[in-house]
């Protein structure tokens, strides 16, 4: 009697359609997790700059037109100014698929000496 042969034809096909999502979600999220470092980059620039401008003096105004051009127009603005040192506080949302929760959210603080502890 001859054994009858095992046919494995399309069987790669049915493990790549089976690891084919696992691998888009995968990718997906270290994309989304290189955008978030990139944003909390752009945070802490941000609020050193921030920092500097209420050191010197500027407007609320102008420190938050600043803020939003360097990141998003989503993160909010909190500055205190304490003896000789100004402060910065930035929050914001995650960007991408992960900024849909509520939860996650990214922070940057900066602070500056005062420039003007003496006024001019």
């Amino acid at each position: 009697m001859t054994a009858a042969k095992k046919s494995t034809a399309g069987s790669v096909t049915a493990e790549f359609a089976v690891i084919l999502p696992v691998v888009v979600f995968v990718i997906a999220m270290l994309i989304n997790i290189i955008a978030a470092g990139i944003h909390q980059s752009r945070l802490h620039q941000a609020a050193a700059v921030a920092a500097r401008q209420l050191a010197r003096g500027e407007s609320t105004a102008t420190i938050t037109t600043s803020v939003t051009t360097m990141t998003t127009t989503t993160t909010q603005v909190s500055t205190s100014v304490s003896g000789q040192w100004a402060s910065v506080d930035l929050t914001s949302p995650v960007p991408g698929p992960l900024g849909l929760l509520p939860t996650l959210e990214l922070t940057a603080q900066a602070k500056a000496p005062n420039q003007w502890t003496v006024e001019p």
